[in-house]
């Protein structure tokens, strides 16, 4: 009797666990496949929010705003128009923060890729962005500096509904992008606490898809 007991809790476990999603490592195929049903423009909107070393975190939004994502011959997605001008209301240095009110939008590429491939056909998905290099002039000489990006852990898990459906990216909401710092060389120029506290400085940007 007790074997016949052992035998069947062994097999509801079995059970249970047959129904736990199952991970691979995707196909080239299947990459070619998920990519081209992502690649495309999205459109949104930027919320960028800041903080100059007050108590008051500060927001902009600008509406109209659009990613690219592409196939695998590229596999990047990339910001457009961002607006880099407003990280001069995050920087303490006066000089620094009003050569970068000056400059103009520009874009943000990442690149991106397929972390696994689960039985029920969704995918798990996210991109790493790099450093953006920049040449500011103030002081009375020009300044190459690079502004150092995080995605902020930006992963989603891509539902094969949605990709089928032509939106793949329904369930994520948004995209980020966190400033990290600002270097000149190794000499660090500027950071930002991605804490959120008083007396920091912050600058952190989400692209909010529109419904």
């Amino acid at each position: 009797m007790r074997k016949l007991f052992e035998l069947a809790v062994l097999a509801c476990l079995l059970l249970a666990c047959s129904s736990d999603p199952v991970f691979h490592g995707m196909t080239p195929q299947q990459k070619e496949a998920y990519a081209k049903a992502l690649a495309g423009q999205y459109h949104g909107t930027y919320v960028i929010l800041y903080n100059d070393g007050g108590s008051d975190v500060k927001a902009e939004k600008i509406e109209g705003a659009a990613i690219t994502v592409t196939d695998m011959e590229m596999q990047s997605v990339v910001f457009h128009d961002y607006p880099v001008s407003l990280l001069a209301h995050a920087v303490k240095d006066a000089e620094l923060a009003e050569a970068l009110s000056k400059q103009p939008n520009i874009d943000i590429s990442a690149t991106y890729r397929f972390y696994d491939y689960q039985d029920n056909g969704d995918v798990s998905w996210g991109y790493d962005l790099t450093a953006i290099p920049l040449t500011l002039h103030y002081g009375g000489a020009d300044h190459h500096v690079m502004l150092k990006v995080s995605n902020a852990g930006t992963f989603c898990r891509l539902t094969k509904d949605d990709v089928d459906a032509g939106t793949a990216f329904a369930g994520q909401g948004v995209f980020e992008l966190s400033f990290i710092a600002i270097y000149e060389g190794d000499v660090l120029l500027q950071d930002f606490d991605t804490v959120w506290q008083d007396n920091a400085y912050e600058f952190r940007t989400y692209f909010q898809f529109d419904k």
